[in-house]
């Protein structure tokens, strides 16, 4: 980095600043920034006793490719929807219409500092979370705790009132009647009232989908801007869906608000759940790359935010050269770690190259008791196994 750059800064702080000059200038009583937060504290007007906390991350993806007029748009916005947000309505009588489910990754808002209020969720599939916002004309806005207490009503209240009011968007969105034959892809774009990836929040709503893609439904959420349906056909083969997983995969990486590259169907009761084929299908390698790249990436999203005394393992991602992947974590001997679920751990050894055992094969000689209050799940492990359980897992280990 030459002089120059470090006098101006990093890309982000570079963005920050051009955002905080945006704030000002708008005529806030006071804004700066927090970068340890990458996020600028904004109090509106003098009689305002807490400061709003504008994030910066999405918006900042969201500005990276674009050009110079589209990034104005963008912050202008990002201004109108977050800082001059009016906030949501005070009483539940008012906020109940609005209230929506919203699918999100585990990890979603873990940068956000200890003191703020946090957002209520609960598991969902695949490494997703469900959330509520409240519907707003130009951005929603995420349902605390400490929002529920002032409402008067219980969490499970809140979350049911979301998904009645997603099933009555449903009833009126939603059209099965034209089925055009089989293997149809359907995208549908959100344009900020539809919630189209909410809709897998409705019961029977994607198992109901067949009749309109002509098979069984696959449906694909990489990030925020909509979702994917397709119908699997009987002529459908590994290779023939290879290249929809690839297109899903290629939109969940360039995302600026990713969500998952996670195919999700419905079992045998008509219930939601991930796509994934069992080892022994076609489509496992397919299926298993997908539930690879979530793991990995939410995990890497965990760590940089987690604080522990323990040693906090990554959960890496490994390519064969036949191309399929794998995930492995590393436990070394003598240190205190959380480790990630992963495909393979990895075990010092004594000729420096590691050796590797299968998930399963160590949860049968290890006792793995998950860390409370982690998603994803991390296993503590303080002390090394018995120099007997060491030499078993060793007898077991494979090659990656």
């Amino acid at each position: 980095m030459g002089m120059l750059d470090r006098l101006r800064g990093t890309p982000q702080e570079r963005f920050a600043r051009r955002v905080l000059t945006a704030i000002r200038d708008a005529g806030v009583a006071s804004a700066r920034y927090l970068p340890e937060q990458f996020a600028i504290e904004v109090r509106r007007d003098s009689a305002q006793a807490q400061p709003a906390i504008a994030y910066l991350g999405n918006i900042y993806r969201e500005c990276e490719r674009a050009d110079r007029s589209e990034r104005r748009e963008r912050i202008a916005s990002f201004l109108s929807a977050v800082v001059f947000n009016p906030g949501a309505p005070n009483t539940w009588t008012e906020v109940a219409p609005l209230l929506r489910p919203v699918p999100r990754t585990v990890t979603f808002g873990a940068g956000m500092p200890t003191s703020a209020p946090r957002p209520v969720r609960r598991p969902a599939w695949g490494y997703l979370s469900e959330f509520v916002v409240v519907d707003q004309p130009t951005s929603v806005m995420y349902v605390t705790g400490k929002q529920i207490q002032e409402w008067g009503v219980t969490e499970h209240t809140v979350f049911d009132r979301a998904r009645r009011n997603m099933a009555a968007i449903a009833a009126v969105t939603d059209d099965t009647t034209d089925a055009p034959g089989p293997r149809t892809l359907v995208r549908m774009v959100e344009d900020g009232d539809a919630y189209w990836s909410s809709h897998l929040f409705v019961d029977g709503w994607l198992a109901a989908q067949q009749s309109r893609l002509g098979g069984p439904p696959l449906a694909f959420v990489p990030d925020t801007t909509g979702m994917l349906l397709v119908g699997r056909g009987a002529d459908d083969t590994a290779e023939s869906l290879a290249k929809l997983f690839e297109l899903v995969e290629r939109e969940y990486r360039e995302a600026a608000r990713p969500i998952s590259p996670m195919a999700f169907t419905v079992d045998h009761t008509g219930a939601v759940v991930p796509f994934l084929a069992p080892a022994d299908d076609p489509m496992y390698e397919i299926t298993h790359r997908t539930e690879v790249l979530m793991a990995t990436s939410e995990y890497a999203a965990q760590a940089h935010h987690l604080e522990s005394d323990a040693f906090v393992a990554a959960c890496t991602l490994a390519e064969r050269p036949d191309g399929s992947v794998i995930s492995f974590a590393s436990w070394g001997e003598g240190v205190d770690t959380l480790l990630p679920r992963a495909d393979f751990v990895a075990f010092p050894s004594d000729d420096l190259s590691p050796f590797f055992v299968a998930w399963d094969d160590l949860a049968r000689e290890v006792d793995l008791e998950p860390e409370p209050g982690l998603d994803p799940e991390r296993y503590r492990l303080r002390t090394w196994p018995h120099p007997g359980v060491v030499e078993r897992l060793r007898n077991v280990a494979r090659s990656l």
